[in-house]
C-alpha cells in the first residue's frame, strides 16, 4: 500500500491580563491529547495496515506514527467488517527481535479468510483502544476495471510532456495520479479523467518533477472520497484543513483502486 503522509494545525491559547496572575514558565495550557488513525484499502496490495497513535500536540492530522513525539496506541482491538460478513481482526506485528508487538501498527492480509476487497463493496472499521476509545468511519471502494500497464518509454524533459487519460470509474471521487523517482520521491496531484504534466513541470518547492538520468514511475488510481478530502488537503496548501470522515478519532479511512501504471526514462 502507499502510506503516503503528514500536516498540521495550530495551538490556541489565553494570555492573563493582570501581571500578577501570568505564568511566565509555562503561559500556554496543555493541549489535550488527539486519537488518530490512518487506514487505507488498496485493491491491489496483499496487506492493508491502519495505523492508530495519540497526536501529544493536540488535534491534528500528520501521516504517520511517532512524528514530534506522537505516541503509537498498542493493544487496540481493530477490526474491518464487509457487508454481510462477520469483523475480520487485525494481526498486531512483531517487532524485529520477532517479540509481539510493534505499538500502534495493525495488519490485515488479503488471503482466503483475511480481508479479501471486492469494488463496489462497503467496509466498515471499528477501532477500540485498551482505555475504552471507540473509533468509526467506511469506505466504498471504486469499481475499477483491471489494472491497465501501459510500455514504458524515453522522456525527453525539454521537449516532451506527460498526457494519459481513462474511462471513468463508478464510485470514484476523483483520480490520484503519482509519480515516484529516487531523485524527487513522490509527486502527488488529484485530477478527472486525464492527466497532462509538461516535463518541465516543477513541485512547489520548485524541485523537478521529471528528474534527467532518473526512471520516474506512473500510477493512476480511482479513489474515494474520504481519501480524496484527506490527501488533497495533504498535497495541496490551499486546499484547508484535512477533514475526517472518522467518528471517534481524525484521520482517514479510504480506498484506492489502482487503473493505469507506467513508466519514464527521463533525459
Amino acid at each position: 500500500m502507499i502510506r503516503p503522509w503528514r500536516a498540521i494545525a495550530g495551538s490556541v491559547f489565553l494570555l492573563a491580563l493582570p501581571a500578577a496572575c501570568m505564568n511566565l514558565e509555562d503561559p500556554a495550557p496543555a493541549t489535550e491529547s488527539q486519537l488518530v488513525v490512518h487506514g487505507v484499502l488498496d485493491t491491489w496490495a496483499s496487506e492493508h495496515y491502519v495505523l492508530v497513535y495519540r497526536a501529544r500536540t493536540g488535534a491534528r492530522d500528520t501521516n504517520s506514527v511517532n512524528v514530534a513525539g506522537d505516541e503509537p496506541v498498542g493493544g487496540a482491538l481493530v477490526t474491518i467488517t464487509p457487508p454481510n460478513g462477520s469483523p475480520i481482526a487485525a494481526a498486531r506485528l512483531a517487532d524485529s527481535s520477532g517479540a509481539c508487538c510493534v505499538p500502534g501498527e495493525y495488519l490485515f492480509n488479503s488471503v482466503p479468510g483475511g480481508l479479501v476487497l471486492t469494488p463496489g463493496v462497503t467496509y466498515s472499521l471499528h477501532v477500540r483502544t485498551a482505555s475504552g476509545e471507540e473509533v468509526s468511519g467506511t469506505t466504498t471502494i471504486p469499481q475499477a476495471p483491471n489494472l491497465m500497464g501501459l510500455a514504458g518509454k524515453v522522456f525527453l524533459r525539454l521537449r516532451d510532456t506527460l498526457r494519459l487519460s481513462w474511462p471513468r470509474v463508478s464510485g470514484a471521487r476523483s483520480y490520484e495520479v503519482i509519480l515516484r523517482s529516487r531523485s524527487l520521491g513522490l509527486y502527488r496531484t488529484f485530477t478527472d479523467t486525464s492527466v497532462v504534466l509538461p516535463g518541465t513541470t516543477l513541485t512547489l518547492d520548485g524541485d523537478m518533477v521529471f528528474p534527467p538520468g532518473d526512471q520516474v514511475s506512473v500510477l493512476v488510481s480511482a479513489v474515494d472520497a474520504n481519501y480524496y478530502d484527506y490527501y488533497r488537503a495533504q498535497s495541496d496548501p490551499f486546499a484547508g484543513v484535512a477533514p475526517s470522515h472518522l467518528t471517534g478519532a481524525v484521520g482517514v479511512f479510504g480506498s484506492i483502486a489502482p487503473i493505469l501504471v507506467t513508466f519514464l526514462e527521463v533525459r
